[in-house]
């Protein structure tokens, strides 16, 4: 007697057989995510204030490191992104994890002024920039596909827990070693996915050589640029990075300057972790049931209404806050990469995201630098506060605007 399967039976044993094929490749692309490139923006705000104690810099050029970073990891990204799709990720990883860990002891031990701080930070971003959450997309949506959100919700989820946990740990070693130690610390967990790439079953330099991807789905780098879809997610994650990253490194300082102690604010601002980490699964699930859009944008309104929550009720705010700018920011990494995937397809994703997720960085670059000289100006962070819920919303209209994809022509 042959057995009926139903399509929503047929689609959990394809998920179920996805996952037991790509779970290496989800371990490894999620703690990489975690502890590569981005996350050099959640501990930058444990280090403002050693820095400036011992160095006298203002918090709008320390921030300048987060812009010099962004700059150069765009200017490494395009070629990346078809370094990606040419020789597959493996290659990449085994390249660029080495050099963002001697980026972070340089940083550590050579720097003794302002250009050398920054200097140092822009050859994170530009030598770096396959630690960043291109290469590790990239690596699970060649292994997923029905699963596709719930996989990137968990990558994403790397990033959320590095968000959670290291603000308290880089506290503590500052308080007990100086803010050297802190990067020390840090290349030695950069350095974990570079072992972890040997068993992640990714595909090999000969089979993605292979492989014609002219004959793959999707759009080319010519037609994507003609299409409304592409700046429009240009544009939306450029402004959700400005707006959602702009108060993540000035939430130490901020509590800090109220008079709370750095260890605590350093616990405080780890509630944006806690907001991701709770949020990405379950938003990235949501996406393989539900419009991804529909999903996202009331997340990105209730992040825009926790800035003006911070800006009228003060630091006793900041709690609330962080979890909804952390949830946001959930959303926003889950669904840069799964719009992407989704309107682009295969055929030339790692080029095409690289470019949307590079303006993404310019845009978190952009938003906690200015958030900085603002405060030095004006002694508050009033003005990025009301820009930052500002652009959310803008961004949330704009996304709203995008024509439906059709998964099946792209996936």
């Amino acid at each position: 007697m042959t057995q009926t399967v139903t399509p929503d039976e047929g689609t959990v044993a394809s998920s179920r057989s996805e996952f037991r094929r790509g779970w290496p490749t989800l371990v490894f692309s999620t703690i990489g995510a975690g502890v590569g490139l981005s996350a050099l923006g959640y501990i930058l705000g444990t280090l403002v204030v050693p820095l400036q104690e011992e160095f006298g810099w203002g918090r709008g050029e320390i921030n300048l490191a987060s812009l010099v970073s962004s700059l150069g990891l765009a200017a490494a990204l395009p070629f990346v992104g078809r370094f990606l799709d040419r020789f597959g990720v493996k290659r990449v990883a085994l390249v660029s994890i080495p050099l963002f860990v001697i980026m972070l002891i340089l940083v550590s031990t050579l720097t003794s002024s302002l250009a050398t701080f920054l200097a140092f930070y822009a050859l994170a971003g530009l030598l770096g920039a396959g630690t960043s959450a291109v290469t590790y997309s990239k690596a699970v949506i060649d292994k997923f596909d029905k699963s596709r959100g719930i996989a990137l919700g968990i990558v994403a989820g790397g990033l959320g827990t590095a968000g959670l946990l290291l603000p308290p740990l880089m506290g503590i070693v500052i308080a007990g070693s100086g803010w050297r130690a802190a990067y020390l610390t840090m290349a030695v967990l950069a350095a974990l996915p570079f072992v972890l790439v040997f068993f992640a079953r990714l595909s090999t330099p000969a089979a993605v050589a292979a492989v014609d991807r002219s004959t793959l789905p999707g759009l080319t780098i010519r037609t994507a640029v003609r299409r409304r879809e592409f700046w429009s997610l240009c544009v939306v994650f450029f402004l959700l990075g400005w707006a959602l990253l702009t108060m993540v490194p000035h939430f130490v300082p901020l509590l800090i300057d109220s008079g709370v102690d750095p260890v605590q604010a350093a616990f405080l601002s780890s509630l944006v972790g806690v907001g991701t980490v709770i949020a990405r699964p379950v938003i990235g699930w949501l996406f393989d049931r539900f419009y991804a859009t529909y999903v996202a944008v009331p997340l990105f309104i209730a992040a825009a209404l926790g800035c003006l929550l911070l800006l009228w009720a003060g630091p006793a705010a900041a709690p609330l806050t962080a979890l909804l700018i952390g949830i946001g920011f959930g959303a926003e990494i889950d669904l840069m990469s799964y719009l992407s995937s989704r309107y682009f397809g295969p055929r030339a994703f790692g080029a095409l995201y690289s470019i949307v997720y590079s303006l993404f960085m310019i845009g978190s670059a952009f938003g906690p630098v200015m958030a900085g000289f603002a405060f030095d100006a004006n002694g508050s962070y009033t003005v990025p506060l009301i820009l930052a819920a500002s652009m959310m919303a803008v961004a949330a209209v704009v996304l709203l605007t995008l024509p439906r994809f059709q998964r099946s022509a792209v996936s």
